[in-house]
């Protein structure tokens, strides 16, 4: 498991508490008419670069270093990766 997959799988742990929150999360990131803008979890922050770059950041490991924990991601992946948790909900 390469260090991004692990971080996503602690964002699901962390952040998909509901399946509302997944639709939320989910919906936010799919929709092209939200260009910018970002979500703010309980541990993570998803950030929308553009329509197709999101990023995610840990905001916990973020809190004791100046150089923020962000991973990036295409929007296919992540919209991808979202869905292959969703059944785990």
């Amino acid at each position: 498991m390469s260090k991004d997959e692990g971080v996503f799988d602690k964002f699901i742990r962390d952040e998909m508490m509901d399946i509302e929150t997944f639709h939320l999360i989910y919906d936010f990131v799919a929709l092209d008419n939200f260009r910018q803008g970002e979500y703010e979890g309980n541990m993570f922050v998803v950030r929308k670069i553009n329509t197709n770059h999101i990023q995610l950041e840990d905001e916990v490991a973020t809190e004791n270093t100046s150089i923020p924990a962000v991973y990036t991601y295409a929007k296919k992946k992540f919209l991808s990766l979202l869905q292959s948790h969703k059944p785990s909900l």
